[in-house]
């Protein structure tokens, strides 16, 4: 079963790629389909991450998740991890190991 913080994390990758993706569809830019398909990458990862994971635990130190009645929890996007989401867009093409990092520090950092 995967872990409620995992799963809100990755439901919040996979809207946000889903959101590059109308993008690309309307300025026809392959930098920002690629970055789609990256926050899909680090959905899928996200998802397969064990309870004991320490990115996990890492945010929810930073105060990142809600808990939810049924052992459900939401992701909470503060401005700066949407910025760090939307660096493949603007900088280097990055991984999707890259990018739950980046996410991690990010929320430390606040």
């Amino acid at each position: 079963m995967t872990d409620p913080r995992a799963r809100s994390l990755a439901d919040y990758l996979r809207q946000r790629a889903a959101d590059f993706s109308f993008s690309a569809d309307v300025n026809d830019a392959h930098t920002t389909a690629q970055a789609g398909m990256t926050l899909l990458d680090a959905a899928k990862l996200v998802e397969a991450m064990p309870e004991s994971d320490g990115r996990l635990k890492a945010l929810s130190e930073a105060h990142c998740f809600e808990s939810l009645p049924e052992q459900e929890a939401l992701f909470l996007e503060t401005p700066a991890i949407r910025s760090a989401v939307q660096r493949p867009l603007t900088g280097e093409p990055m991984t999707g190991v890259e990018v739950i990092d980046l996410i991690v520090a990010t929320a430390r950092d606040r």
